[in-house]
């Protein structure tokens, strides 16, 4: 009788998580809005959500099957979300009636030490007092000074490749995981330029600015299901006390801004990082900003760059291999950028003349954009219609909306062989051919990315001096369908971006 009673009790419980789990998945039939079938706990993001494919390769995958749909209804997880395929709706919605989708879904554990606090996550007035403040922080006369600081990291890293190089024993080079490569640069980077500290991730890996970074970065293993976990059941997340993040490691960058704060205060140091930018914003601004606001900018900042900038390198280099005829345009193109500097040491002002360089960046965040989709939240009730003025959806407050970006970037009617790597797309001659609003690497409207100068900025640079020394070709390792093999949020295959650096000869 026990074991009849144990076996009913267990059924009883599994029939409520089954019920809880599907709770949200009559939204849409609700509304009477176009959706794919949900599956339970994972809605229409199995694959991604169990680690089988990218994020990037499931959104796509669902906006080529719906994309005849101007608005879908989509379940990321548990969570409905409205997705809107149609460039003209994205820009309403984004842009001009801005004042209806003013903020980011709410989704992270309110308990947690900075989350809250970062200019991402921020809402309604609190968010544009933010952003009004960071906004000269990323301005190019900001840049300019902080391209200085990028310099060193640049030098050390190619130093370090260098004696790779001369202690290798391959005939033709040597092979590298491009994406260990880029951590370490991009730690470096946001080390000098974010928080004034001078780390060489190359001499010294154990360092502990970069071994803090790593356990911050979420996009893959234990902290990417944590992650999921917070998506999907937040209640259940803040009643086990989860993190996102580790708070000791938290508490580490804490102190570590406000310290030098203290110090650079006291001392009337001035360097040109964020750090300093940021002292100078708080003074500007008429916000009474508090520590922890200001370190969470620095946070954000850290989290973002790290993996996205490295991922931009890794993505970047990939196609060059792959395309060595683009990859000796760009080269050529380089070598030209050194000899008119006349022996000078690069500058922000003259990558940003670097045209070629700019159509190839410009392809690659196309081609594997570092953002698969964006998201708005509804804060008061508007009715969406088309141009005709025909009703399209009744959004209601606290509706979550989706904008499929790769889904766009990948669309053929946009961008013909989306699959074909072509700089050519963004060349002054074609650029005028794109159609607004499906080109959405950093975003779209008022919240699209605050920094990407500074992303672009690095990445350029590093490309820069990397071609300058080596040719860039496949090793045996090398992934040989980046698409497939990719997981998580990031397009990165879980053996790596194995490629192989040819030192060019003088």
């Amino acid at each position: 009788m026990a074991l009849l009673e144990l076996c009913l009790a267990f059924l009883a419980i599994g029939f409520l998580i089954y019920k809880w789990s599907t709770a949200t998945f009559n939204t849409f039939e609700e509304r009477n809005l176009y959706f794919e079938k949900p599956y339970p706990f994972v809605g229409n993001m199995g694959a991604s959500a169990m680690q089988k494919a990218s994020f990037q390769k499931q959104i796509t995958e669902f906006y080529n099957r719906t994309r005849r749909h101007k608005v879908v209804g989509l379940f990321n997880l548990r969570t409905p979300m409205i997705q809107l395929n149609d460039p003209q709706l994205i820009k309403k919605i984004c842009v001009k009636d801005f004042e209806y989708f003013p903020n980011h879904q709410q989704f992270i554990s309110p308990n947690e030490r900075l989350i809250n606090d970062m200019v991402n996550v921020m809402r309604d007035q609190r968010w544009r007092h933010m952003r009004s403040t960071l906004t000269p922080v990323f301005t190019a006369a900001k840049m300019r000074s902080m391209f200085t600081l990028m310099n060193e990291s640049f030098s050390e890293c190619m130093q370090h490749l260098d004696t790779y190089s001369k202690t290798s024993s391959g005939k033709k080079g040597f092979e590298v995981d491009m994406k260990g490569l880029c951590k370490k640069l991009s730690n470096d980077v946001i080390a000098t330029t974010a928080f004034g500290l001078k780390v060489n991730s190359f001499d010294d890996p154990k360092n502990e600015f970069h071994e803090i970074g790593q356990t911050l970065v979420f996009s893959q293993g234990l902290p990417f299901f944590k992650f999921m976990l917070c998506l999907s059941a937040p209640r259940l997340f803040n009643f086990l006390k989860l993190k996102i993040f580790d708070s000791g490691k938290v508490d580490y960058f804490v102190r570590l801004v406000v310290e030098a704060i203290r110090y650079r205060e006291e001392h009337n140091i001035t360097r040109p990082d964020m750090i300093q930018l940021l002292m100078e914003a708080k003074k500007e601004s008429e916000d009474n900003w508090t520590d922890d606001e200001i370190v969470a900018q620095c946070f954000i900042f850290f989290f973002a760059a790290f993996e996205n900038n490295s991922n931009l390198i890794c993505t970047t280099t990939y196609e060059l291999l792959q395309n060595p005829e683009i990859q000796e345009r760009l080269y050529e193109e380089v070598k030209e950028t050194q000899e008119a500097l006349n022996g000078g040491t690069l500058n922000y002002d003259t990558v940003q003349k670097m045209t070629y360089m700019d159509m190839v960046i410009s392809e690659s965040l196309r081609k594997w954009t570092l953002a698969a989709a964006a998201d708005r939240l509804c804060s008061k009730d508007y009715t969406l219609t088309d141009d005709e003025g025909n009703k399209l959806f009744e959004f209601k407050v606290g509706d979550n909306v989706s904008i499929p970006i790769c889904g766009l970037h990948w669309d053929e009617r946009y961008f013909p062989e989306p699959r074909k790597f072509d700089p050519e797309r963004f060349s002054e001659e074609r650029k005028g051919e794109l159609v607004p609003y499906t080109y959405l690497p950093f975003g779209v409207g008022p919240r699209s990315c605050i920094a990407n100068r500074y992303a672009l900025m690095q990445v350029k640079g590093f490309l820069y001096n990397l071609l300058l020394s080596y040719k860039i070709e496949a090793s045996a390792r090398t992934t040989k369908d980046l698409w497939e093999s990719a997981r998580g949020f990031n397009v990165t295959p879980s053996s790596g971006f194995w490629m192989q650096l040819v030192p060019r000869k003088e």
